[in-house]
């Protein structure tokens, strides 16, 4: 399987898992100094749910004193390359060479990234060479961001596609982003009043059905208080509360059941 039909599946926000695999698989390479210049994604093959990635035609190694390197000509393909890979060679406005490096890499995975959730790369629009030359390498062109649902994942693609290469984040930054990393509160809190809205729609819904009724009551009870006897003071083992979880499970399911009986009487 390639990995235009993975990446297709999972197209949309909600890939987190296979996001992961993409920066964990080009960390790998990165880690050994390598600079792959030519990911897209058909070079990431799904492997028994697992990514691997391939094509290292035009990839190269970088010096263990230096964190750059230098080309011949221009590599990559167009809708996936930095703005570095399309000036390769020429000099920047201090008058340095300027190369490619991890950083490169880094804005293909930003354009994966990219057409991962909205369908399209960030320059799908511009069709012709010169037109994707003109945009990529203008310092003030903008990337149309669409409204995503979770703002971090827009600030993920953002850290991998800054103009400035030096302003783009490395994976190990990237893996410990808020998207991918999300922090944990220090307390959880629960409304009192909402955590059985869901049982109460369910109960009003099959008020007839006095099964349906019984087992809502009890996830209810369980779910309010799992202690016994209200001995709201007494602390639940791991063990009770794996035992806790299943005996909620049950009732879960028996009460499935009993509402597909219910609809088809």
């Amino acid at each position: 399987m390639t990995g235009n039909e993975a990446l297709t599946w999972r197209k949309g926000e909600r890939s987190w898992a296979i996001k992961l695999q993409i920066l964990l698989a080009v960390n790998t390479i990165h880690e050994e100094r390598i600079v792959h210049s030519d990911l897209k994604p058909a070079n990431f093959l799904l492997v028994r749910g697992s990514l691997k990635l391939i094509d290292f035609g035009i990839a190269k190694a970088i010096m263990s004193d230096t964190t750059n390197i230098q080309r011949d000509s221009q590599v990559g393909t167009l809708s996936y390359m930095s703005p570095e890979a399309f000036m390769c060679n020429e000099t920047d406005a201090n008058g340095n060479t300027i190369k490619c490096g991890r950083p490169s890499d880094i804005w293909s995975l930003g354009c994966i990234l990219y057409q991962m959730v909205y369908g399209r790369t960030p320059f799908s629009e511009y069709k012709t060479f010169w037109a994707k030359f003109k945009v990529i390498t203008d310092r003030n062109h903008e990337i149309i961001y669409e409204p995503v649902s979770n703002p971090w994942l827009l600030d993920l693609m953002k850290k991998c596609l800054a103009w400035e290469r030096t302003e783009r984040w490395r994976i190990p930054q990237l893996l410990q982003h808020p998207f991918l990393v999300p922090p944990i509160p220090s307390q959880l809190s629960f409304p009192h009043d909402q955590s059985c809205k869901l049982l109460q729609v369910i109960a009003e819904s099959c008020s007839d059905d006095q099964k349906a009724l019984k087992l809502c009551s009890q996830l209810q009870q369980l779910l309010k208080d799992p202690r016994p006897g209200g001995t709201s003071h007494v602390s639940i083992s791991q063990d009770e509360q794996r035992k806790l979880l299943c005996e909620i499970s049950n009732l879960c399911f028996q009460l499935q059941e009993q509402l597909s009986n219910f609809e088809r009487d």
